[in-house]
């Protein structure tokens, strides 16, 4: 293994780790099997000046800027994929897909590194996590929910008249309906939980974000931080929404620097664990 395909470990030891099979190493299925509730974990990708997207203003879309995002980080993604029951994304990501502005398939699409579909079929899984779309409107393209006809598609909303939901339940797509309008992080997490689905990765955008973490079931975040600065007046951060009430804290778990890549700049791997 070439000495790019290291990163240098700084917390909690120092020393060299190689980047394939880093977040394979954290053994989620093991800490899930100890656990007595659900593990509720997700990762972004951000510049130093805490831009995950930026937004055009003239269309209103948010996509992750080629100047943060990168083969090696999507890789650790792919890892971060490879453990977990279930994927959580937001509706507008079906949305983004049927219109041509998603930036890429959901993990596990395509063509995978031997090494992590190798990783799933031992910890004796479905071949694919289940995809969890998070939708308050339904409005969900069938255009979109064809592409991923060869996943196991879940959707979670909100309060709806049966014949709401009767498109999304004739194409086999469990539903999952709150007796509230809006989706609460606390019922997402026990409505999957009742389903099997209990090692949950979100790759959702902040609003989500914002839902877990105010409701205090995000248990981790893997964060990605390229050093460079982009500037940009219309972004998106890691979360939006409300003031939370009572904060959230988290502690470093583990920091890695890879002075590889994204092209001439670095990044810095870190892991937030919530704090009990």
């Amino acid at each position: 293994m070439s000495e790019s395909e290291h990163l240098l470990e700084l917390y909690p030891h120092s020393g060299s780790k190689p980047l394939p099979g880093l977040y394979l190493g954290q053994d989620l299925r093991n800490i899930l099997d100890a656990s007595p509730e659900p593990l509720v974990y997700t990762n972004f990708v951000t510049s130093l000046d805490g831009r995950i997207a930026l937004v055009d203003r003239d269309s209103g879309i948010s996509e992750v800027p080629e100047e943060t995002a990168n083969p090696r980080d999507w890789r650790l993604l792919q890892e971060l994929a490879a453990p977990a029951d279930a994927i959580v994304m937001s509706g507008r990501y079906l949305r983004d897909l049927a219109s041509g502005n998603a930036q890429a398939l959901p993990p596990f699409s395509g063509e995978l590194p031997e090494d992590i579909g190798a990783y799933r079929k031992q910890l004796g899984l479905d071949d694919k996590p289940a995809l969890v779309f998070v939708s308050g409107s339904l409005d969900l393209p069938e255009k979109a929910l064809d592409r991923l006809a060869d996943r196991k598609i879940m959707v979670a909303t909100g309060k709806h008249p049966p014949d709401k939901l009767a498109f999304l339940k004739d194409r086999g797509i469990g539903v999952l309906s709150s007796a509230t309008q809006q989706v609460s992080g606390g019922w997402l997490v026990k409505a999957l939980s009742g389903e099997g689905l209990r090692l949950i990765y979100s790759i959702a955008g902040p609003g989500i974000m914002h839902t877990l973490v105010s409701a205090g079931v995000l248990w981790r975040i893997y964060l990605t931080t390229v050093t460079r600065v982009l500037g940009g007046e219309a972004f998106a951060t890691l979360t939006r929404g409300a003031k939370l009430q009572p904060v959230r804290d988290f502690e470093l778990t583990a920091l890695y620097l890879d002075r590889y890549a994204p092209d001439t700049a670095q990044q810095l791997l870190q892991v937030y664990t919530r704090k009990a």
